[in-house]
């Protein structure tokens, strides 16, 4: 993966506070043990679409779940920017499966994933019970049929969200940005939404945040549960019309606009 390098200040390491995992444990453990099955219950079909004010049930269950569990890993969350009205897909860079919440906690959406994170404890339940198309890497049939779902789900006006650098670098920065995962907007003539996600804490904290090479899934969250807490920065760009461009030049100008919003000094 090619990784356009930034120039953000990075923050001084963090020393490990165990004292925290006295509150932080517990938390996760209630949000997973209580906070799952109930999700899956007020999701089945027939309660899921009760309307509540302007949003459904759907809406408000799903984001307010998961801003719960990003508070309770230790987030800050910090939404800066506007989304449009679906449908559209939501093309976001890649640092961490800490991401993964962050995306759900601002809309109801299809994630697409690797197959693996599946069998990943608390991130593939919660991936499975609000909705997640499993891509299997390599797999040329996995990929197509994942595309087709993609495009079926845009044309019914739901929200998609993709990974579009294909995986995770240890570099600091936004990678190139794959351009056949942009095929379903454009099959489904639907807007690209542009999304730029950090970690921060007087500085960029990248290296901290990482799913690099030797990470594990358990010492990437120990490690996040026994620090001081961090804001997750989610920032959101303007909608990119796909009218008139391929699924190449869609790709690159979501690329250059994630890259610019990911190293534009936050306000504050």
């Amino acid at each position: 993966m090619n990784v356009s390098p930034s120039a953000l200040p990075v923050a001084a390491p963090v020393p490990l506070q165990p004292w925290r995992y006295l509150y932080r444990l517990p938390l996760v453990l209630l949000v997973t043990l209580f906070g799952v099955p109930l999700l899956l219950l007020l999701l089945l079909p027939g309660l899921r679409a009760i309307q509540i004010g302007e949003k459904n049930l759907r809406h408000r269950v799903q984001r307010g779940y998961a801003r719960l569990l990003v508070a309770a890993l230790g987030m800050r969350l910090k939404i800066a920017g506007n989304l449009p009205q679906p449908p559209y897909l939501l093309v976001a860079n890649h640092i961490s499966w800490f991401d993964i919440p962050l995306l759900h906690a601002l809309v109801p959406l299809w994630l697409v994933a690797k197959d693996g994170i599946r069998r990943w404890p608390l991130v593939g339940a919660l991936a499975q019970a609000v909705g997640t198309i499993f891509i299997a890497r390599g797999n040329e049939a996995s990929r197509l049929r994942a595309a087709r779902r993609m495009a079926a789900l845009l044309r019914r006006g739901e929200v998609v969200g993709v990974f579009p650098e294909a995986g995770i670098d240890p570099a600091r920065g936004v990678g190139r940005f794959h351009a056949r995962l942009f095929a379903p907007a454009l099959r489904a003539d639907v807007p690209v939404v542009p999304v730029a996600i950090r970690y921060w804490r007087d500085g960029d904290i990248h290296d901290e945040r990482v799913f690099g090479p030797g990470s594990s899934f358990l010492g990437l969250m120990l490690s996040m549960l026994g620090r001081a807490p961090c804001e997750a920065q989610v920032l959101l760009g303007s909608a990119i019309l796909p009218a008139g461009r391929t699924r190449s030049e869609l790709a690159r100008q979501s690329e250059i606009e994630v890259r610019r919003m990911y190293d534009q000094q936050p306000d504050g």
